[in-house]
């Protein structure tokens, strides 16, 4: 009874997570009492046609009203390069938008993603019936909202108030409200991508855990182990599915998040440097609204992802532990656990997109490489002149 209290719970968090994702066009899934998910929401589809009417709307200011294309232009010889920065950006951050929406919402990709939910939840209702246990998964559907939320916040607001009282003001006409909205709007889109990603990363720890559970506390038999094995091996396929369907879309992402990473480090350090430049307070300003939420939101699915590696890289152990210690009678169960042992003796990452970039600390230590080399780069061939 507790168990399938749990599970509704845990459709109803699903739910409601999914409606968010609707809303920022990334996801058409949708999922009923019984736990069956099936894409087909028109969301993304209203989506895109609502981004691209915003955009031939503010095309059609700039055409017929003579305004200054996407900023201001009056203030160009302010900032000069900067204002170049800023262009660049803001461009980048809505086409972005776009293409990630339609690889997203493309029925193939929401087929898969639809495929993957749905094994998720029957493995959850397998272990729970199989081993007569209750999963929790609150934390990590808490961890979604709050990573939502506060990353919206410095979007929504912070970044709104500080580019609306800036000295040099560069919104002033109505395509520059409509293109920086489509530019927050993208932020919040890419932030709650990520997060989904991260969530579907911590649901499958949390199940993995649970298992780990299960091995210490009880007396597994054969046919248990077959099926931690099987489970396991289901896991890794979850897992390549889903970085197949994200692998484009945070490709796009992790490279817009460099661009903005890159550009305004170098903005807020050279203009500090400036004899009448920023003073400290300003450039903290400017790192806590531009770079801090997007290096926080990095980090964070980069730690959902490696938490769960580690996790499974434990469960690895524990079940050649309990292979070796077992008394199989079974030649082919046999079989199974020895191959299974070789196959994990070798280390290999979970999590990669496009099959060649893993979602580790590394490449965000890599990302904080490059940065500084470009940063070193430009600070020492800057004279100046182009501010």
């Amino acid at each position: 009874m507790i168990g399938l209290k749990k599970h509704r719970a845990f459709l109803e968090r699903l739910r409601w997570t999914l409606r968010a994702q609707h809303v920022f066009g990334v996801s058409s899934l949708t999922v009923d009492k019984r736990g069956n998910v099936k894409s087909g929401s028109a969301a993304p589809k209203f989506i895109l046609a609502m981004l691209g009417l915003a955009i031939l709307l503010a095309v059609w200011f700039i055409l017929y009203n003579n305004e200054s294309p996407v900023i201001c232009r009056s203030k160009a010889n302010q900032v000069r390069l900067f204002y170049y920065f800023v262009i660049i950006e803001t461009l980048v951050a809505i086409a972005f938008n776009v293409i990630c929406t339609i690889r997203i919402a493309w029925p193939a990709s929401q087929h898969s993603l639809a495929q993957c939910w749905a094994q998720l939840i029957a493995k959850v209702q397998e272990i729970q019936i199989m081993f007569q246990c209750s999963i929790e998964s609150k934390r990590p559907f808490q961890l979604f909202w709050l990573w939502v939320a506060v990353l919206s916040a410095p979007y929504g607001f912070l970044l709104t108030f500080m580019v609306l009282t800036s000295k040099v003001l560069f919104v002033s006409q109505i395509n520059h409200l409509i293109l920086y909205g489509l530019r927050i709007y993208a932020y919040l889109s890419d932030t709650t991508v990520c997060a989904s990603f991260g969530l579907f990363a911590l649901l499958l720890r949390i199940l993995i855990v649970e298992m780990r559970q299960l091995v210490r506390k009880t007396t597994i038999n054969e046919q248990q182990l077959r099926s931690m094995i099987q489970l396991y091996r289901h896991i890794l396929q979850i897992i390549e599915s889903f970085c197949a369907v994200y692998g484009w879309v945070l490709i796009l992402i992790f490279f817009e998040h460099f661009l903005i990473l890159t550009d305004r480090s170098f903005f807020a350090i050279r203009m500090y440097r400036m004899p009448m430049g920023f003073s400290i307070q300003q450039v903290l300003s400017m790192m806590m609204t531009w770079v801090f939420p997007l290096a926080l939101n990095d980090m964070l699915l980069v730690g959902a992802c490696t938490a769960t590696e580690k996790a499974l890289q434990q469960f690895e152990q524990q079940l050649c532990e309990v292979g070796k210690m077992a008394n199989i009678q079974n030649v082919e169960c046999e079989q199974m656990i020895t191959s299974f042992s070789l196959y994990v003796a070798e280390q290999k990452p979970k999590f990669r997109i496009l099959k060649s970039i893993n979602l580790s600390f590394n490449l965000i230590y890599a990302s904080c490489g490059v940065i500084a080399t470009y940063l070193t780069v430009f600070l020492q061939f800057d004279n100046g002149d182009s501010y």
